[in-house]
């Protein structure tokens, strides 16, 4: 099963369980609140530290909203990029029903398809951003794939602000990643569960791309984010 198809199946079951597996099942206004903690705490201090424009924000992994809705209060615009065709079907009705007009959800298809439809262009996006998204992807190369669309996208003045999970693998995480997928909770599953990176392999990603660090919080740590800046 691709990660699309495997992603929209998810969407259909439960999204809001699936995006956030820690939370209540079930628990939307838990969902919701998460959203305006991690945006208010996390990534509004990064975007008033770096001074970045409040233009154009993207989200790299959208889901159905949970952090696009309560950013949109601070940028002119705010687009959601993700895999799931269903996630964007639902981000997009929730943003009608929540009068939400500054908000736009799109798929790297529809990117690829009709760019000018999406509104991205070279340089025209302040802030990048992306939580617990990456550390889904097993292949690297969709993650080197990315970069190479933030270094294209991101404006002179902009910053991502990008999460991974770099705790070391040790014989725990390779035996439990050895595993056949029945044997293993749903959420240990593959697809859904976490990959760890190394900073050496993602480091050298960035500097492949043009993508300069400008801080690095949490290293080797589940919740390790990388602030970064064009070359």
């Amino acid at each position: 099963m691709t990660a699309q198809c495997r992603w929209d199946e998810f969407a259909r079951i439960d999204a809001y369980t699936y995006i956030m597996t820690d939370l209540p099942r079930g628990d939307r206004s838990a969902f919701w609140q998460s959203g305006e903690t991690a945006v208010s705490e996390e990534l509004l201090p990064v975007v008033r530290k770096h001074a970045v424009p409040l233009g154009t924000a993207l989200e790299i992994g959208c889901g159905v909203g949970r952090l696009i809705f309560p950013l949109a209060k601070h940028f002119e615009r705010v687009l959601g990029l993700d895999i799931s065709p269903e996630m964007v079907r639902q981000g997009t009705t929730l943003a009608a029903q929540k009068n939400i007009p500054n908000a736009k959800f799109f798929t790297l298809a529809d990117y690829k398809r009709a760019q000018e439809n999406v509104g991205l262009t070279e340089g025209s996006v302040d802030f990048v951003y992306s939580l617990i998204v990456f550390q889904h992807i097993a292949d690297f190369s969709a993650i080197e794939g990315y970069f190479e669309l933030i270094k294209v996208w991101l404006s002179p003045g902009g910053v991502a602000h990008l999460q991974f999970d770099t705790r070391p693998r040790n014989l725990v995480y390779r035996a439990k990643n050895s595993l056949p997928d029945f044997l293993l909770p749903r959420f240990m599953r593959r697809g859904i569960r976490r990959i760890r990176r190394t900073a050496g392999e993602l480091e050298s990603g960035f500097a492949h791309y043009g993508l300069d660090i400008v801080e690095n919080l949490g290293p080797s740590t589940e919740y390790n984010r990388y602030i970064l800046r064009k070359s």
